[in-house]
């Protein structure tokens, strides 16, 4: 018999952070399943991976007595189900579904940590995240961290000791599909209709960001920054790909700013924003806190170099001074300068991209990320004493 494995996550659209892994696990002799609660992307990632989903409706907010349903029925599933393995992510998941794997005697239960949502909170809220961490943390045999500096802020914060929480290589959640980002004639033809649609010259100088527009992203230094070194350079434009959130929303002035300013673009969400990447010269990455910052390396793969924040999770998406620059994310005249240096220097922004890319390629593809997590849970079987089943 196989190994039965669960990888959980809150809600479906959470689903995409796996793409591949049940695949891949699956050829690797695991008889692995996904847990979510049903939504966009659930019948989509039962095709995609090829494998059985598990139904489970959980709240992403506070939601006591939802809370206290949920687990009921996840310890109800686990002991139909009686799985070897239970790897849960995101906070509600990572908590409900790791208590349960507890309760019901899972023999490896692993916590995954994504990012760490209490690092920009403060107050009451603050202390229920962080204790909500600890209490999945330590219903967890195992914890990973998507990044060595995440895993280092969890130790600081004492929601698990050093020694257990492991860090997959270099990090990120899933990795990526180096392919899909380099550039051939598809993205060449959609990058001339872009230019195109939007105006953009190839004389320009173009700073990008994707992601959500938000305080936490740093939309509001962004756009600062770029507005202080726009004045006197005709030939400077910003590409943003993303919407507004409610939830920490921007300053309503960097709000208009991005509306009216003739230099400033900004596209929306896009589900693939690859070919838009490659018309980016420089990527700017301002976050608060991450758990590592996927859009620095997808920029990086591209063949871009990366400002990044000097935080959590972002600090490992780059080589501080070989594919990019660290800078304060709090300090407006430092970022502004920085960008500056790259927005001067062709020759710079070239040497950076390119050493970005091989960096990147190197580190980060699914096959590397998918082989650590394979070799990951083959050793906490071993040290939990289950047998492998008929694991190669």
């Amino acid at each position: 018999m196989t190994t039965k494995l669960i990888h959980a996550v809150t809600v479906s659209e959470s689903l995409s952070f796996m793409d591949g892994q049940l695949r891949y696990l699956k050829g690797r002799g695991f008889d692995p399943k996904a847990l979510s609660s049903k939504g966009p992307g659930f019948e989509e990632f039962r095709a995609s991976e090829q494998v059985d989903m598990l139904e489970l409706s959980m709240d992403r907010g506070i939601s006591p007595l939802h809370d206290v349903q949920s687990l009921a029925r996840c310890i109800s599933l686990f002991r139909r189900e009686r799985p070897s393995i239970v790897n849960a992510s995101t906070p509600k998941a990572g908590l409900v579904v790791t208590i349960a794997a507890r309760i019901c005697r899972v023999p490896v239960r692993v916590y995954t940590m994504r990012g760490l949502r209490l690092e920009t909170t403060a107050g009451w809220k603050r202390s229920l995240l962080l204790n909500m961490e600890k209490l999945a943390a330590s219903s967890a045999t195992h914890c990973l961290a998507v990044s060595d500096s995440l895993r280092d802020r969890a130790v600081e914060f004492g929601i698990a000791s050093e020694e257990k929480i492991s860090v997959l290589g270099k990090g990120s959640g899933d990795g990526f599909d180096v392919a899909r980002f380099q550039e051939n004639p598809d993205i060449i033809a959609a990058k001339e209709q872009i230019r195109e649609r939007y105006g953009i010259r190839t004389g320009h100088v173009v700073l990008g960001f994707v992601g959500r527009l938000t305080k936490d992203k740093g939309v509001n230094e962004l756009v600062a920054a770029f507005k202080s070194l726009s004045q006197g350079n005709e030939q400077l434009r910003l590409l943003i790909v993303g919407d507004y959130e409610d939830d920490d929303p921007v300053e309503q002035s960097v709000k208009w700013e991005i509306e009216n300013n003739p230099k400033i673009i900004k596209t929306g969400f896009l589900p693939d924003p690859v070919a838009y990447y490659h018309l980016m010269d420089i990527f700017v990455f301002l976050t608060k806190r991450e758990g590592f910052g996927n859009v620095s390396i997808e920029a990086a793969l591209c063949g871009m170099p990366v400002v990044a924040s000097n935080v959590t999770g972002a600090r490992n998406t780059i080589v501080d001074g070989k594919t990019g620059l660290l800078v304060d994310s709090e300090n407006l005249p430092e970022i502004t300068e920085t960008i500056g240096r790259l927005i001067a220097s062709e020759s710079l922004r070239v040497r950076f991209g390119e050493a970005g890319r091989e960096w990147a390629s190197t580190h980060f593809s699914n096959e590397v990320l998918w082989k650590e997590l394979d070799s990951f849970y083959r050793n906490c079987l071993s040290e939990s004493l289950v047998p492998a089943g008929e694991l190669n």
